[in-house]
């Protein structure tokens, strides 16, 4: 096979790749309803191209909408970039003789050895205009919405251009096995990917084909003229490449360094790097992760619709002085100059960057990074200060702050309320803080509670926002939003906003995807209705927020899951609890069948005995709420007692054991730390050390009494997570109804359903 022929081929594939991650159905549209995609002489297929075209077939065309197609032409050799833009409009013009069938063309040259250049085009007004997004022209193929979005308004341009997360991702997964291959050490890979970013601002491609020297040359000279020409000459060495000491590397690295190229282009990276995205630290947080890096250091990137949410409520203005303590990569002042730029004019905004944007990062690393962000942005006036955020100073006092310091994972580590102290030192009375952290600052005690009896002595705590769990996973840590007015005192009758996020995302594999649920914009809006003191507001929305004063008692706690509403308790809701409570007992006794018989004897027994106060909905009058006393479970010889912690599984037990002491001889509610109730026939033993809680009836109480009650917990667990664990006063804030309330099914009701479900699973199983 000739060069050319083989060439071609691999252009077909990198086309079908390329489209198939922007989004397009690369199937043939004649063989599938859904297919986008003719290849050569499968267009010839579509009665309308074939009128126009006779026998001519372009490499391929793309369906856009009904009857508007986008031709692409491709060449072997990057040379024949004219050659391939003649031919691509020739045939997009035999489409275009009688009305506009094709306004987009797309030329493409070269071959996986040499890489691809793409130029594309936009049929607008009688003319071929290179098609642009956020201010930059394309480097790679078309996302389909764009695409889309050009045709329906009938423009080479838009300024909305954000691919989805999970492009981004592959794409820097992909960068990042680029990378590793070329032998470039995990730490140096951020740096390398920003010194390419300030390279590919220029027009003017790379010269791919220099040798590793010249090409590492070349970049590093476009990075030193870019960063002089913003007055950052000092972060230059930050972000040189070195060519690697041994020659036998060269080949590869010179490799590494083009099909990195190759890979940015393709994401059409300079309008991406103009959108509200924060790129780099998307590479940034994939490199990290790859090499077990963010865990370690506890840094994490906040996602953008965080820092959207964030610059959003707090109402970042042209006018107010913007400042993150600890900027990482900078997504928080992307967010802010991003919303900034949506509001104001050329003039305004070159003076907000210039005067009103400031950023501290102590790792010169990251701090450059965060630097070639704002760069793209067209902030070059930026101030971006490597350093301590303890120890220097912004020239001017802040009116809003937005942060989300490292995390301190380690007991040297930096606490992240000094962080608060710290930005509050730097503020304007009045001004806004907005600040990720820990949840566990919000409601442990000794020094936090201190620290949160201080900071309000002389400030207001506008909001309180729990935030969903997996939102910086791996780094295990829940967190909270919290929104302070710097300089006021907080009043103790003053209602503070107190929200619980969904945010409609769910994390898959490192990747966020929105969902089609969540209550960002609910809770977004209630927020600024709140701090703008609009008198319409909801009092409380269950599970979502609720508008209520702190409770200054002896643990001062800032919690939204201690304030919030629950759902209103229902029959329908306690009866479907009751029957997962007691499906998990009746499971956990049918698999542990050497003793279930005397177990059902005595649930038959127990259903019998109850005579507590039936209108009664106070736990601490219808329980002795104790913690369970144990030894360490490791202490326990095997036995057959079972042993209860915080494990969902099994109703509870994690083992059985061989003791006679600590043993429980009644049946009970155990109610794990992380709120997970479950009832227990005795005997039985617990975890201590506050892992599990145990509700022993006061009165006789029978199974589906204690089924009633625990099934109520559980649909309140909510408010309980890693940190906020379970305590008697925590569990008797909770919602419960009393039994006289509800028309309960007998117990036979739940025991037959059971049997029902029992058989089916059995069934499977076998």
């Amino acid at each position: 096979m000739s060069r050319t022929k083989s060439s071609e081929f691999h252009a077909y594939t990198f086309i079908k790749n390329e489209l198939q991650a922007l989004g397009w159905t690369v199937f043939n549209p004649t063989r599938r309803a859904d297919g986008e995609l003719y290849t050569q002489n499968e267009c010839l297929q579509n009665p309308v191209i074939k009128k126009y075209l006779s026998n001519d077939k372009p490499e391929n065309v793309v369906v856009v909408r009904n009857n508007k197609f986008w031709i692409v032409e491709a060449k072997a050799d990057r040379k024949d970039i004219s050659k391939a833009i003649n031919e691509g409009r020739g045939y997009a013009e035999k489409l275009n003789k009688d009305s506009v069938l094709a306004p987009i063309f797309t030329a493409i040259a070269g071959n996986d050895e040499d890489k691809y250049l793409i130029k594309s085009f936009f049929f607008h007004k009688g003319e071929w205009k290179p098609i642009e997004a956020n201010g930059k022209i394309l480097t790679g193929l078309i996302p389909k919405e764009m695409a889309r979005y050009l045709v329906d308004h009938d423009t080479f341009k838009t300024e909305e251009f954000n691919l989805p997360d999970s492009l981004y991702f592959q794409k820097a997964k992909s960068i990042n096995e680029i990378l590793h291959i070329g032998s470039i050490n995990k730490t140096n890979r951020a740096k390398v990917i920003s010194a390419l970013l300030l390279a590919m601002l220029e027009d003017a491609p790379l010269n791919l084909e220099n040798s590793a020297f010249a090409l590492i040359a070349e970049i590093n000279a476009r990075v030193s003229k870019v960063l002089n020409d913003h007055g950052k000459r000092e972060f230059a060495p930050f972000l040189q490449i070195t060519v690697p000491p041994t020659p036998d590397n060269h080949v590869k690295f010179k490799k590494a360094l083009i099909d990195t190229v190759q890979e940015l282009n393709s994401l059409n990276i300079r309008s991406a790097m103009n959108s509200g995205t924060d790129i780099l630290g998307r590479f940034y947080e994939t490199f990290l992760k790859y090499g077990n890096g963010a865990k370690e250091i506890g840094i994490v990137l906040t996602p953008r619709h965080i820092t959207r949410l964030a610059v959003e409520i707090v109402d970042v203005g042209r006018t107010d002085i913007v400042f993150d303590p600890a900027c990482g990569t900078g997504g928080f002042l992307v967010a802010a100059f991003d919303h900034v730029k949506s509001k104001a004019n050329q003039e305004q905004l070159n003076e907000f960057k210039k005067n009103n944007i400031y950023g501290f990062e102590q790792d010169s690393d990251v701090v450059a990074l965060a630097l070639v962000n704002m760069i793209f942005r067209g902030d070059g006036k930026n101030n971006i200060i490597e350093g301590n955020s303890f120890v220097k100073r912004i020239p001017k006092k802040a009116t809003k702050v937005l942060m989300n310091p490292p995390f301190a994972l380690k007991k040297d580590d930096e606490k992240e309320f000094k962080f608060i102290d710290n930005a509050l030192e730097q503020m304007e009375d009045g001004g806004l803080l907005f600040v990720i952290i820990p949840s566990t600052i919000m409601f442990k005690g000794r020094q936090l509670k201190a620290w949160r009896e201080e900071m309000l002595e002389g400030n207001t705590i506008e909001a309180v926002i729990k935030l969903p769990e997996d939102l910086f996973y791996p780094v295990a840590v829940h967190t909270s939003a919290v929104i302070i007015r710097k300089g006021e005192p907080h009043k103790k009758t003053r209602n503070v906003f107190w929200g619980y996020l969904v945010d409609g995302y769910v994390k898959k594999k490192g990747i966020m995807k929105p969902t089609n649920g969540g209550d960002l914009e609910l809770i977004k809006s209630a927020i600024k209705d709140f701090i703008n003191g609009s008198s319409s507001l909801v009092r409380s929305v269950p599970k979502k927020y609720t508008l209520s004063p702190i409770l200054f008692d002896n643990d001062l706690e800032c919690a939204p899951e201690f304030y919030l509403e629950s759902d209103p308790l229902t029959e329908v809701g306690i009866v479907e609890g009751m029957e997962s409570v007691l499906s998990n007992l009746f499971t956990f006794l049918m698999n542990n069948n050497s003793f279930a018989t005397e177990k059902f004897e005595l649930i038959a027994k127990t259903d019998a005995e109850n005579e507590f106060d039936k209108d009664c909905d106070d736990l601490n009058k219808l329980f002795y709420i104790d913690n369970a006393k144990s030894e360490n479970i490791e202490d326990y010889e095997v036995g057959k007692i079972p042993f209860v912690t915080s494990t969902e599984l099994n109703n509870g037990v994690e083992k059985f054991i061989d003791t006679d002491s600590d043993l429980l001889n009644e049946p009970c509610i155990a109610l794990s730390s992380f709120g997970f109730a479950t009832v227990q026939l005795p005997p039985f033993v617990a975890r201590s050390h506050g892992a599990v809680i145990l509700l022993r009836p006061k009165m006789k109480m029978g199974l589906l009494e204690l089924a009633y009650f625990a099934a109520q917990i559980n649909q309140q667990k909510w408010r309980f997570s890693y940190g906020r664990w379970v305590t008697k006063k925590r569990l008797l804030k909770l919602e419960t109804k009393p039994i006289s309330e509800v028309s309960l099914p007998k117990l036979d009701f739940f025991t037959k359903k059971f049997e029902v479900n029992f058989g089916k699973a059995m069934k499977k199983i076998l």
